[in-house]
C-alpha cells in the first residue's frame, strides 16, 4: 500500500474507538498477577541456578501469556482470570493452612519492598507488550485508546505511569523547600523534558503517524510526566505529609473536574477550534495536568499506607495495612461507576472517573502483590538465609521477586525507551495493520523477547543506565 494511503488508514484505526468496560480491561490485567504467583512458586520449588534457563522459564510463564491475552486470546479472557483465579486461591490455602502457628513469628522486612517493585515492573511491562501490539490487527480495537470518554487497556499507560512513580515517593520532613529545591526538581526533569522533545521532532522528521487528540500538537507522555513530577514534588516537599497530600488531591481534583464543566471540556473536545497557538494546539495535554498532579498526590498517599514504616514489620500489622488499601480500592472502584454515570470517564480529560480508575487497578494490583509478600513470608519462613543475605545484614528478606521483574525495575526508563524505539523501528519496517495473525504475534514475541533479554542483561552485568 502507498505510504501516505497507509499512514491514513493507520491513524483512521486510532479514531473514534469508545472502549470497553472497566471490569474486562482489569480482567486484561489481573492475570498477569496470578502468573506470576505460579512463576515464583515454581521457582522456589525449582531453584533454577541457571540465567539463561530461569529467563526462558520466566518469560514463558509471565510475559508471553500476558502477549496472547491481549491478542489471539482475548475473548477467552474471563474463562482466564477465573481459572487462574481458582487454582492460585486454591494453591495458597492449601500451603498456608498448616502455617497459620508461625503468625507470631513471620515478619515483613521493610527496606526496598518487592511487592512495590512488582508493581511497578508489571506495568512497564505491560506498556512495552501494549505499544506495538496496538499497532497490528490481532489487538482488539476495543482495548485500544478511547477517543474522548470510556475504558481502554490503552488509556491506563500514562496514569499508572504516574501512580507508580507516586507510591515511591519517599517524605523527607528535615527537607527544605528553597530556591535550591526548586531548581534541583526542575533540573531533574531536565532529561524527561529532553525526551518529549526529541520525541517531537523525530515523529515530525519521519512523518511518523500520530493521533493528535491524545495530548496535542507537540506536547506527549514525557512532557505530562515531567509536568507532573514537577507539581507533584514540589507539593510534597511543602506538606511533608501523606495525610496532608490526601486531601490536596481530593480539593485538586474537585476543582479540576469543576473548571472542566465550567467550559474547558467543551474547550478541549471542540474540533473546530483550530490549532494555530501553542495553547490551542496542546490543550489536551494542558488541561489533563491538574488531574494527573491530583493522582499523584493521591498515589504517594497510597505509597505511605504500601510502605512498612519500619525496616522489620509483623505479619498482622502488614495485613492490616492491607485491608486497609483494600477499603480504599473497594471505594475507588465504587467511585468508578458514580462518576461514569454523571459526567464520564475520560483519559483525554484526565478526569475524576478516570483517576478513580487508575487508582482502583493500582491500589488492587498493589493489594494482591501484598498478599504475594506474605503468602512467600509464610511458604518460605523456615529456608535458610544465603552467605550472601548474611553478610549483606537481609537475613530477614526472602528473594522471591522473579529475574525479568527485577531486571525491568532496575532499569525502568531504558526499558521504556528501548520499548518506544523498537516499536517505532517495527512501524518502519513493516505495515503492521496489514499484516495477518501469525505473523503479527511472531514479530511482537520477537519484540518482547529481545527487550527482556537486553533488559536481563543489562541487569546480570549491573550495568544501570541513570540519565541524570
Amino acid at each position: 500500500m502507498d505510504p501516505l494511503e497507509y499512514k491514513a488508514l493507520h491513524e483512521s484505526a486510532m479514531q473514534n474507538n469508545n472502549g470497553t468496560s472497566a471490569l474486562n480491561v482489569f480482567l486484561h490485567i489481573v492475570p498477569s498477577y496470578f502468573t506470576i504467583f505460579h512463576t515464583v512458586q515454581l521457582l522456589s520449588v525449582a531453584s533454577i541456578a541457571n540465567i539463561p534457563g530461569r529467563f526462558l522459564v520466566e518469560f514463558s510463564l509471565m510475559v508471553l501469556p500476558f502477549l496472547l491475552m491481549v491478542t489471539i486470546l482475548h475473548r477467552l479472557v474471563v474463562n482466564i482470570a477465573v481459572t487462574l483465579a481458582l487454582v492460585t486461591g486454591v494453591s495458597a490455602v492449601h500451603q498456608m493452612k498448616d502455617r497459620m502457628h508461625l503468625t507470631p513469628f513471620v515478619q515483613i522486612p521493610g527496606r526496598r519492598p518487592q511487592f512495590m517493585s512488582g508493581v511497578r515492573a508489571l506495568i512497564n511491562l505491560m506498556t512495552a507488550v501494549c505499544i506495538l501490539a496496538v499497532d497490528f490487527r490481532i489487538f482488539p480495537r476495543e482495548l485500544a485508546k478511547t477517543e474522548t470518554f470510556g475504558f481502554g487497556l490503552m488509556d491506563v499507560g500514562v496514569g499508572l505511569y504516574v501512580f507508580s512513580n507516586g507510591i515511591v515517593y519517599k517524605v523527607d520532613i528535615e527537607r527544605k523547600l528553597d530556591w535550591k529545591r526548586v531548581r534541583d526538581v526542575l533540573v531533574g526533569c531536565i532529561p524527561l523534558c529532553v525526551l518529549g522533545t526529541a520525541r517531537f521532532f523525530v515523529t515530525k522528521e519521519i512523518d511518523y503517524q500520530q493521533h493528535v487528540s491524545e495530548y496535542g500538537v507537540h506536547w506527549n507522555f514525557f512532557i505530562t510526566l515531567a509536568i507532573v513530577k514537577i507539581f507533584g514534588t514540589l507539593i510534597m516537599d511543602a506538606v511533608k505529609d501523606p495525610e496532608i497530600a490526601k486531601f490536596i488531591a481530593i480539593t485538586v481534583l474537585c476543582c479540576h473536574e469543576m473548571m472542566l464543566h465550567l467550559g474547558v471540556s467543551r474547550y478541549v473536545l471542540n474540533e473546530k477550534i483550530g490549532r494555530t497557538n501553542f495553547l490551542d494546539a496542546n490543550r489536551e495535554g494542558l488541561a489533563s495536568v491538574p488531574g494527573y498532579v491530583a493522582l499523584h498526590l493521591a498515589s504517594t498517599y497510597i505509597g505511605s499506607i504500601m510502605r512498612p514504616s519500619v525496616e522489620i514489620q509483623p505479619v498482622k500489622k502488614f495485613l492490616r495495612q492491607t485491608i486497609k488499601l483494600s477499603i480504599i480500592a473497594a471505594i475507588c472502584w465504587k467511585m468508578i461507576f458514580v462518576c461514569e454515570d454523571m459526567f464520564g470517564v475520560s483519559r483525554r480529560l484526565a478526569n475524576m472517573g478516570y483517576v478513580f480508575w487508575i487508582l482502583s487497578i493500582g491500589s488492587t494490583m498493589s493489594v494482591l502483590f501484598m498478599l504475594l509478600e506474605v503468602y512467600v513470608y509464610y511458604v518460605r519462613f523456615e529456608e535458610p538465609k544465603t552467605p550472601e543475605q548474611i553478610m549483606k545484614g537481609d537475613d530477614f528478606c526472602i528473594p522471591y521477586s522473579p529475574l525479568i521483574l527485577n531486571a525491568i525495575n532496575e532499569n525502568g526508563l531504558a526499558f521504556f525507551l528501548a520499548a518506544n524505539l523498537f516499536t517505532g523501528l517495527v512501524n518502519m519496517l513493516f505495515q503492521t495493520m496489514l499484516m495477518e495473525p501469525p505473523a503479527a504475534l511472531v514479530i511482537n514475541s520477537y519484540y518482547i523477547f529481545m527487550l527482556c533479554v537486553v533488559v536481563v542483561f543489562m541487569y546480570v552485568n549491573k550495568i544501570k543506565l541513570k540519565v541524570w
